[in-house]
Order: structure tokens, then C-alpha cells, then sequence
């Protein structure tokens, strides 16, 4: 069985109890002295925490519910030391971000490259995921900060506008009706290679991802790149975003076209926080990384000229 222990000797897992020569190396104390601790704070409690046997040590009903209660205090005992450091000069401690596979090929490597720079005591965690898993991950609390397209129900999360980014056709070069077509506003649905739904072109008349129905050519995967190669390789076309422009070669880039769509064909990308977040001065960090990489022209206009103040800041 695998067992995750945390550099605070709190286990997570599935009921069972990792050996307590585990447990109390990562709590730096030896072993009889976690067992008389445990103990103690049995007696102290008068409730029984842990069923012991000769193999394993399983936590009781009650035991399941303290453990949990004490992962919260030291999430929030975190939570004391990040203002502390989100007040003073020095910017500390970590970072957990996650973010959408078709936006992380095109920030990513430039974000880490210009963050650990500018903040080298910062530990940086960055994790890919589809949209519903990065929002689940945000609510659980086991990521600080997203970046993806906003759902239309924020649900106890804090939105803040980053940039705007357009959508443009990718034809193949002995696709010739599928440029007359794109160039004439219309996008043949027969000829069109596209991602599955959580990686689509948000909203809108442009999400053709929600009709499994439409066209031959349905690619089950969240990868840009191999798309345009199967475009290059089978013909008909695909959309793409604005930002995979600059990564295709010269000869590529002759076989993009503007999309003619209304509504615009464009994702808007937002960072996402919980409500309660408190790292002001993290935000404002990551921020600031972001618009040192992207275009001047995408970027939302308030973030400019703009800091970001949290609603329960101080003086508001």
C-alpha cells in the first residue's frame, strides 16, 4: 500500500496508518515518543483515535474526523506564516498553480524561467489539467491559483481578467476548399479536426466540440501540436489559438488564416482564486510574470496600469 506522508507527519491515505517508524521520522521525534504522545492526547480527549493490532494501525470513526480537523489547523497555521511573509520584503513559501494544457505550452517555460528568477525563494508547483479537475482542485484547496477559461458560475471563486486571445484555421496545404470556405466566413465541418470538449473554444457559435456529430475528424486529446500534424499529414484543418502561432515554421504560418466569426472566435483566460485567498502581493507576483510574456495588445487593459487589491485588504 502506498502511503503519502507530509512534512508535517500528517498522514493522507485511505484509512490505514503508515508504520510509526514512518510517522515519527516525519514528525522528528522517535517512536515510543509519537506512541506516548498519541497516548496522551487519548487520554486527554478520553476518545480512543487509532485501533491498534500486531500489522496495522487504522484510525477510528472519531479518529478519521480529529485528523481531519487537524489538517485544517495546519493548513491555516500555513495560512498565518504566508501573510506574514505576503507583509514583509522577502517573498516566501509555496506557490501551487494550475493550469489548461492548450494554455500552458505558451507561458509555462517563460514562467518558470522569469518567476524563479525574480522570486528564488518562492517553491513553484505548476500542474496541467482539464478545466472541471483545475476548479475541483482550487475548491479542495489543493491548488493556490489557476489559470483558465472562467466557467459562467464562478461558485465562491474570485475572477481576474488576464488577456484575450483569438482563435485562427490551420489548413493543410492541398486543402483548397477549406481556404476558399474559411476565407468566406464558413467553416466546412467535414474537413475540421478538432479537440474534445474541455480543451474547446469556450461558448459561443466556435464550440463545435459540444456536437460529437459534426464532421469525420474527431481527435480525443488536448494536444495542439499533434493536431497540426494531422492536419499536415491527412488535410482538412483545425483552429488554433493565437499564441501556437509564433511555435510554426515559416511555411506554416502561410497556411494560417483569420477566422471570420460572430461571435468573435476568442477564449478570454482569467486567473481563479477562492474568495478568502489572502496572498495579495502572490497574486500580484504571478501577475506580473504573466504580463512580462504575453502581448502587450491581449493583455486586459486594467492590469497595465493596475495592482490587484483583494477585497479584504487591508483599508477596503
Amino acid at each position: 500500500m502506498n502511503h503519502d506522508i507530509t512534512t508535517d507527519g500528517i498522514y493522507r491515505g485511505t484509512g490505514q496508518v503508515p508504520p510509526l517508524c514512518t510517522c515519527s521520522e516525519a514528525c522528528g521525534v522517535t517512536q515510543p515518543t509519537l506512541s506516548a504522545m498519541i497516548q496522551k492526547l487519548e487520554e486527554e480527549l478520553d476518545v480512543k483515535i487509532f485501533n491498534r493490532d500486531r500489522k496495522n494501525i487504522t484510525p477510528t470513526r472519531i479518529g478519521e474526523k480529529i485528523i481531519r480537523q487537524a489538517q485544517i489547523v495546519l493548513n491555516e497555521t500555513q495560512c498565518i506564516k504566508e501573510v506574514v511573509a505576503d507583509e514583509t520584503d522577502s517573498m516566501n513559501g509555496n506557490l501551487r498553480i494550475g493550469i489548461l494544457p492548450t494554455i500552458a505550452p505558451y507561458l509555462v517555460p517563460d514562467f518558470i524561467h522569469h518567476f524563479r528568477k525574480t522570486y528564488p525563494h518562492v517553491s513553484l508547483f505548476i500542474d496541467e489539467k482539464e478545466n472541471k479537475s483545475l476548479l475541483q482542485e482550487l475548491h479542495y484547496g489543493n491548488l493556490d491559483i489557476i489559470l483558465t477559461t472562467p466557467p459562467e458560475d464562478l461558485n465562491g471563486l474570485l475572477e481576474i481578467p488576464v488577456y484575450t486571445e483569438k482563435f485562427v484555421a490551420y489548413f493543410s496545404e492541398a486543402c483548397d476548399q477549406a481556404k476558399s470556405c474559411i476565407a468566406n466566413g464558413t467553416l466546412p465541418p467535414e474537413q475540421m479536426w478538432i479537440l474534445k470538449e474541455g480543451h474547446c473554444v469556450p461558448n459561443g457559435g466556435m464550440n463545435f466540440c459540444k456536437n460529437k456529430d459534426i464532421g469525420n475528424h474527431i481527435y480525443e486529446a488536448g494536444s495542439i501540436e499533434t493536431l497540426i500534424k494531422i492536419v499536415d499529414r491527412n488535410g482538412g484543418y483545425t483552429i488554433i489559438p493565437e499564441l501556437h502561432i509564433a511555435s510554426l515554421t515559416e511555411k506554416q504560418k502561410a497556411q494560417v488564416l483569420p477566422l471570420q466569426a460572430n461571435p468573435p472566435a476568442q477564449r478570454h483566460v482569467s486567473i481563479l482564486i477562492k474568495e478568502d485567498f489572502i496572498r495579495e502581493r502572490m497574486v500580484n507576483a504571478v501577475i506580473d510574470t504573466l504580463k512580462s510574456i504575453i502581448p502587450a495588445p491581449m493583455l486586459e487593459k486594467r492590469l497595465s496600469s493596475h495592482s490587484i487589491r483583494l477585497r479584504h485588504s487591508k483599508g477596503e
